[in-house]
């Protein structure tokens, strides 16, 4: 057991009534650990709530890059006065993370059983006390995401630069500029050139995802037929080749909009893309865009396997692949679309099988035609981040 004086120094129990932190202190008690000593470990049932009174505790969480195994990495590192283990206020779920503490540490372990109950026996407290937890766990996923998308976009950008040259001295070998080569050697270097071609396409992925945001892009007033009809000459080799129909339905015409064509594009063929990946011949891919009031809907449908029930819900979520994917990639293509649509002010979603059809699986997305309310927008946005910077 612990002084109810000690709990009255974390911000979670300002203000609770003398009696609460008396019966919050009886089922509490104080706890030491060396550096490198775990706390918990990712998937031990959370059974107590952790209050870190001295020393630093990282926070560790698996981390998954396409089909590579996970590796372990520290989210981020909290201190005296910050809260661990939180989820054991609402019941013992699993811990998502692993807490290992980076210096000799003290914390207060609550025990999450009879935190529980004292919440239910109190509702105006309990409300409260989780009104701060909420706060506690928003600012912990932010901070997460906010780590993790610095880090990629470093390690990224320092991982472009010498796979860009060492393909640059691949073309030149394989141009003859310093030599004949044999055939066997030409195969070698143009099967080398497609793999780090392929590297460079992920390291693309990986900096999209982890800077796309509304002030970023380069809003103009463009037109989406034009950039569906790019889209499709794109797709169009693709679906000929595999064997598949592509079938194209647009209006004769669209009311302009705000957004990023070199984006919107990107969306596009991304859609189509996957469509023909994953539709066997003989299949068919659509595209169809038409006006609804004050949005414009477009569509991208085919007759291919389909996504599990069970996936659809994930499937936009950052480096997620399908289990019965066996295609090359990190997960990214579909999250990167969701983050350029919603930088928009649009919708994307998706539906398996398509409903019209019955087969395969269809993917829409709406976008606002009124380019005077996403202009100003994009104009607050703007200068939001600005004065953040």
């Amino acid at each position: 057991m612990v002084s109810s004086d000690i709990l009255t120094r974390f911000q979670l129990f300002q203000g609770l009534a003398d009696e609460l932190l008396d019966k919050i202190a009886s089922f509490s008690q104080e706890e030491a650990y060396q550096p490198g000593d775990l706390i918990f470990r990712e998937g031990d049932p959370a059974e107590k709530i952790y209050m870190v009174v001295e020393g630093k505790v990282a926070v560790e969480m698996k981390i998954r890059l396409g089909s590579t195994p996970r590796k372990q990495g520290t989210a981020y590192v909290i201190g005296d006065g910050e809260i661990l283990g939180w989820s054991a206020a609402l019941w013992r779920y699993p811990f998502a993370v692993s807490a290992r503490c980076v210096t000799n540490t003290r914390v207060i372990g609550i025990d999450g059983a009879s935190f529980r109950h004292l919440l239910e026996q109190n509702p105006k407290a309990g409300f409260d006390l989780l009104r701060k937890l909420i706060r506690v766990v928003w600012s912990r996923y932010d901070r997460t995401m906010k780590t993790l998308a610095n880090i990629l976009s470093i390690a990224s950008h320092d991982l472009k630069a010498p796979l860009a040259a060492v393909e640059s001295y691949n073309q030149v070998m394989l141009s003859g500029f310093v030599g004949d080569i044999t055939p066997k050697q030409k195969e070698v270097l143009e099967r080398n050139s497609q793999r780090i071609k392929e590297l460079l396409n992920l390291i693309d992925n990986i900096l999209d995802i982890s800077r796309i945001d509304i002030s970023e892009l380069d809003m103009k007033p463009l037109s989406l037929l034009e950039v569906a009809r790019e889209a499709v000459g794109t797709a169009e080799a693709l679906a000929r080749e595999k064997g598949l129909e592509l079938k194209v339905s647009l209006p004769e015409s669209l009311p302009p909009i705000r957004g990023s064509a070199v984006r919107l594009q990107q969306v596009l063929q991304n859609l189509l893309g996957n469509a023909v990946k994953f539709t066997p011949a003989p299949g068919t891919v659509a595209l169809k865009l038409e006006e609804e009031d004050d949005l414009i809907r477009i569509e991208v449908s085919d007759t291919g396997v389909g996504i599990p029930p069970e996936e659809l819900p994930r499937i936009f979520d950052d480096f997620y692949r399908g289990r019965q994917t066996n295609t090359k990639g990190a997960g990214l293509g579909l999250a990167i679309c969701k983050k350029i649509i919603e930088a928009h002010k649009g919708r994307i979603w998706a539906e398996s099988p398509c409903p019209e059809t019955g087969k395969g699986s269809k993917f829409t997305l709406t976008l606002p035609k009124r380019m005077d309310r996403l202009s100003s927008e994009v104009r607050s946005e703007a200068q939001v981040g600005g004065g953040k910077a």
